[in-house]
C-alpha cells in the first residue's frame, strides 16, 4: 500500500483520536470508515424525487390537511 503525508491542524487530529474504536486502529481507518458512514448505498430513485417534489409543490399550493383530519379519514 502506497502512503502519502498529509498536514491535518491538531484540532483534527484529536478529533480523529475521538472516533477510533480501538487504541491501534489507523487514522487512514478511521478516515476509511467515516467516509464509507457517509457513502449513500441506496440512492434515491427518480420515482421518489418525483414524488418529494410532487409534494413539496401541494405543501407549496396549500394542498394541505391537519393531522387529526388525515388520521379520521383513514380509521387511524
Amino acid at each position: 500500500m502506497e502512503t502519502l503525508p498529509i498536514r491535518i491542524r491538531k484540532e483534527t487530529k484529536e478529533a480523529l483520536t475521538k472516533f477510533r474504536v480501538h487504541p491501534r486502529e489507523t487514522y487512514d481507518e478511521v478516515i476509511t470508515r467515516l467516509i464509507s458512514s457517509q457513502t449513500d448505498k441506496d440512492p434515491i430513485s427518480e420515482e421518489t424525487l418525483k414524488a418529494i417534489e410532487e409534494g413539496l409543490a401541494d405543501i407549496r399550493n396549500g394542498k394541505t390537511r391537519e393531522l387529526n383530519e388525515f388520521c379520521d379519514d383513514h380509521g387511524i
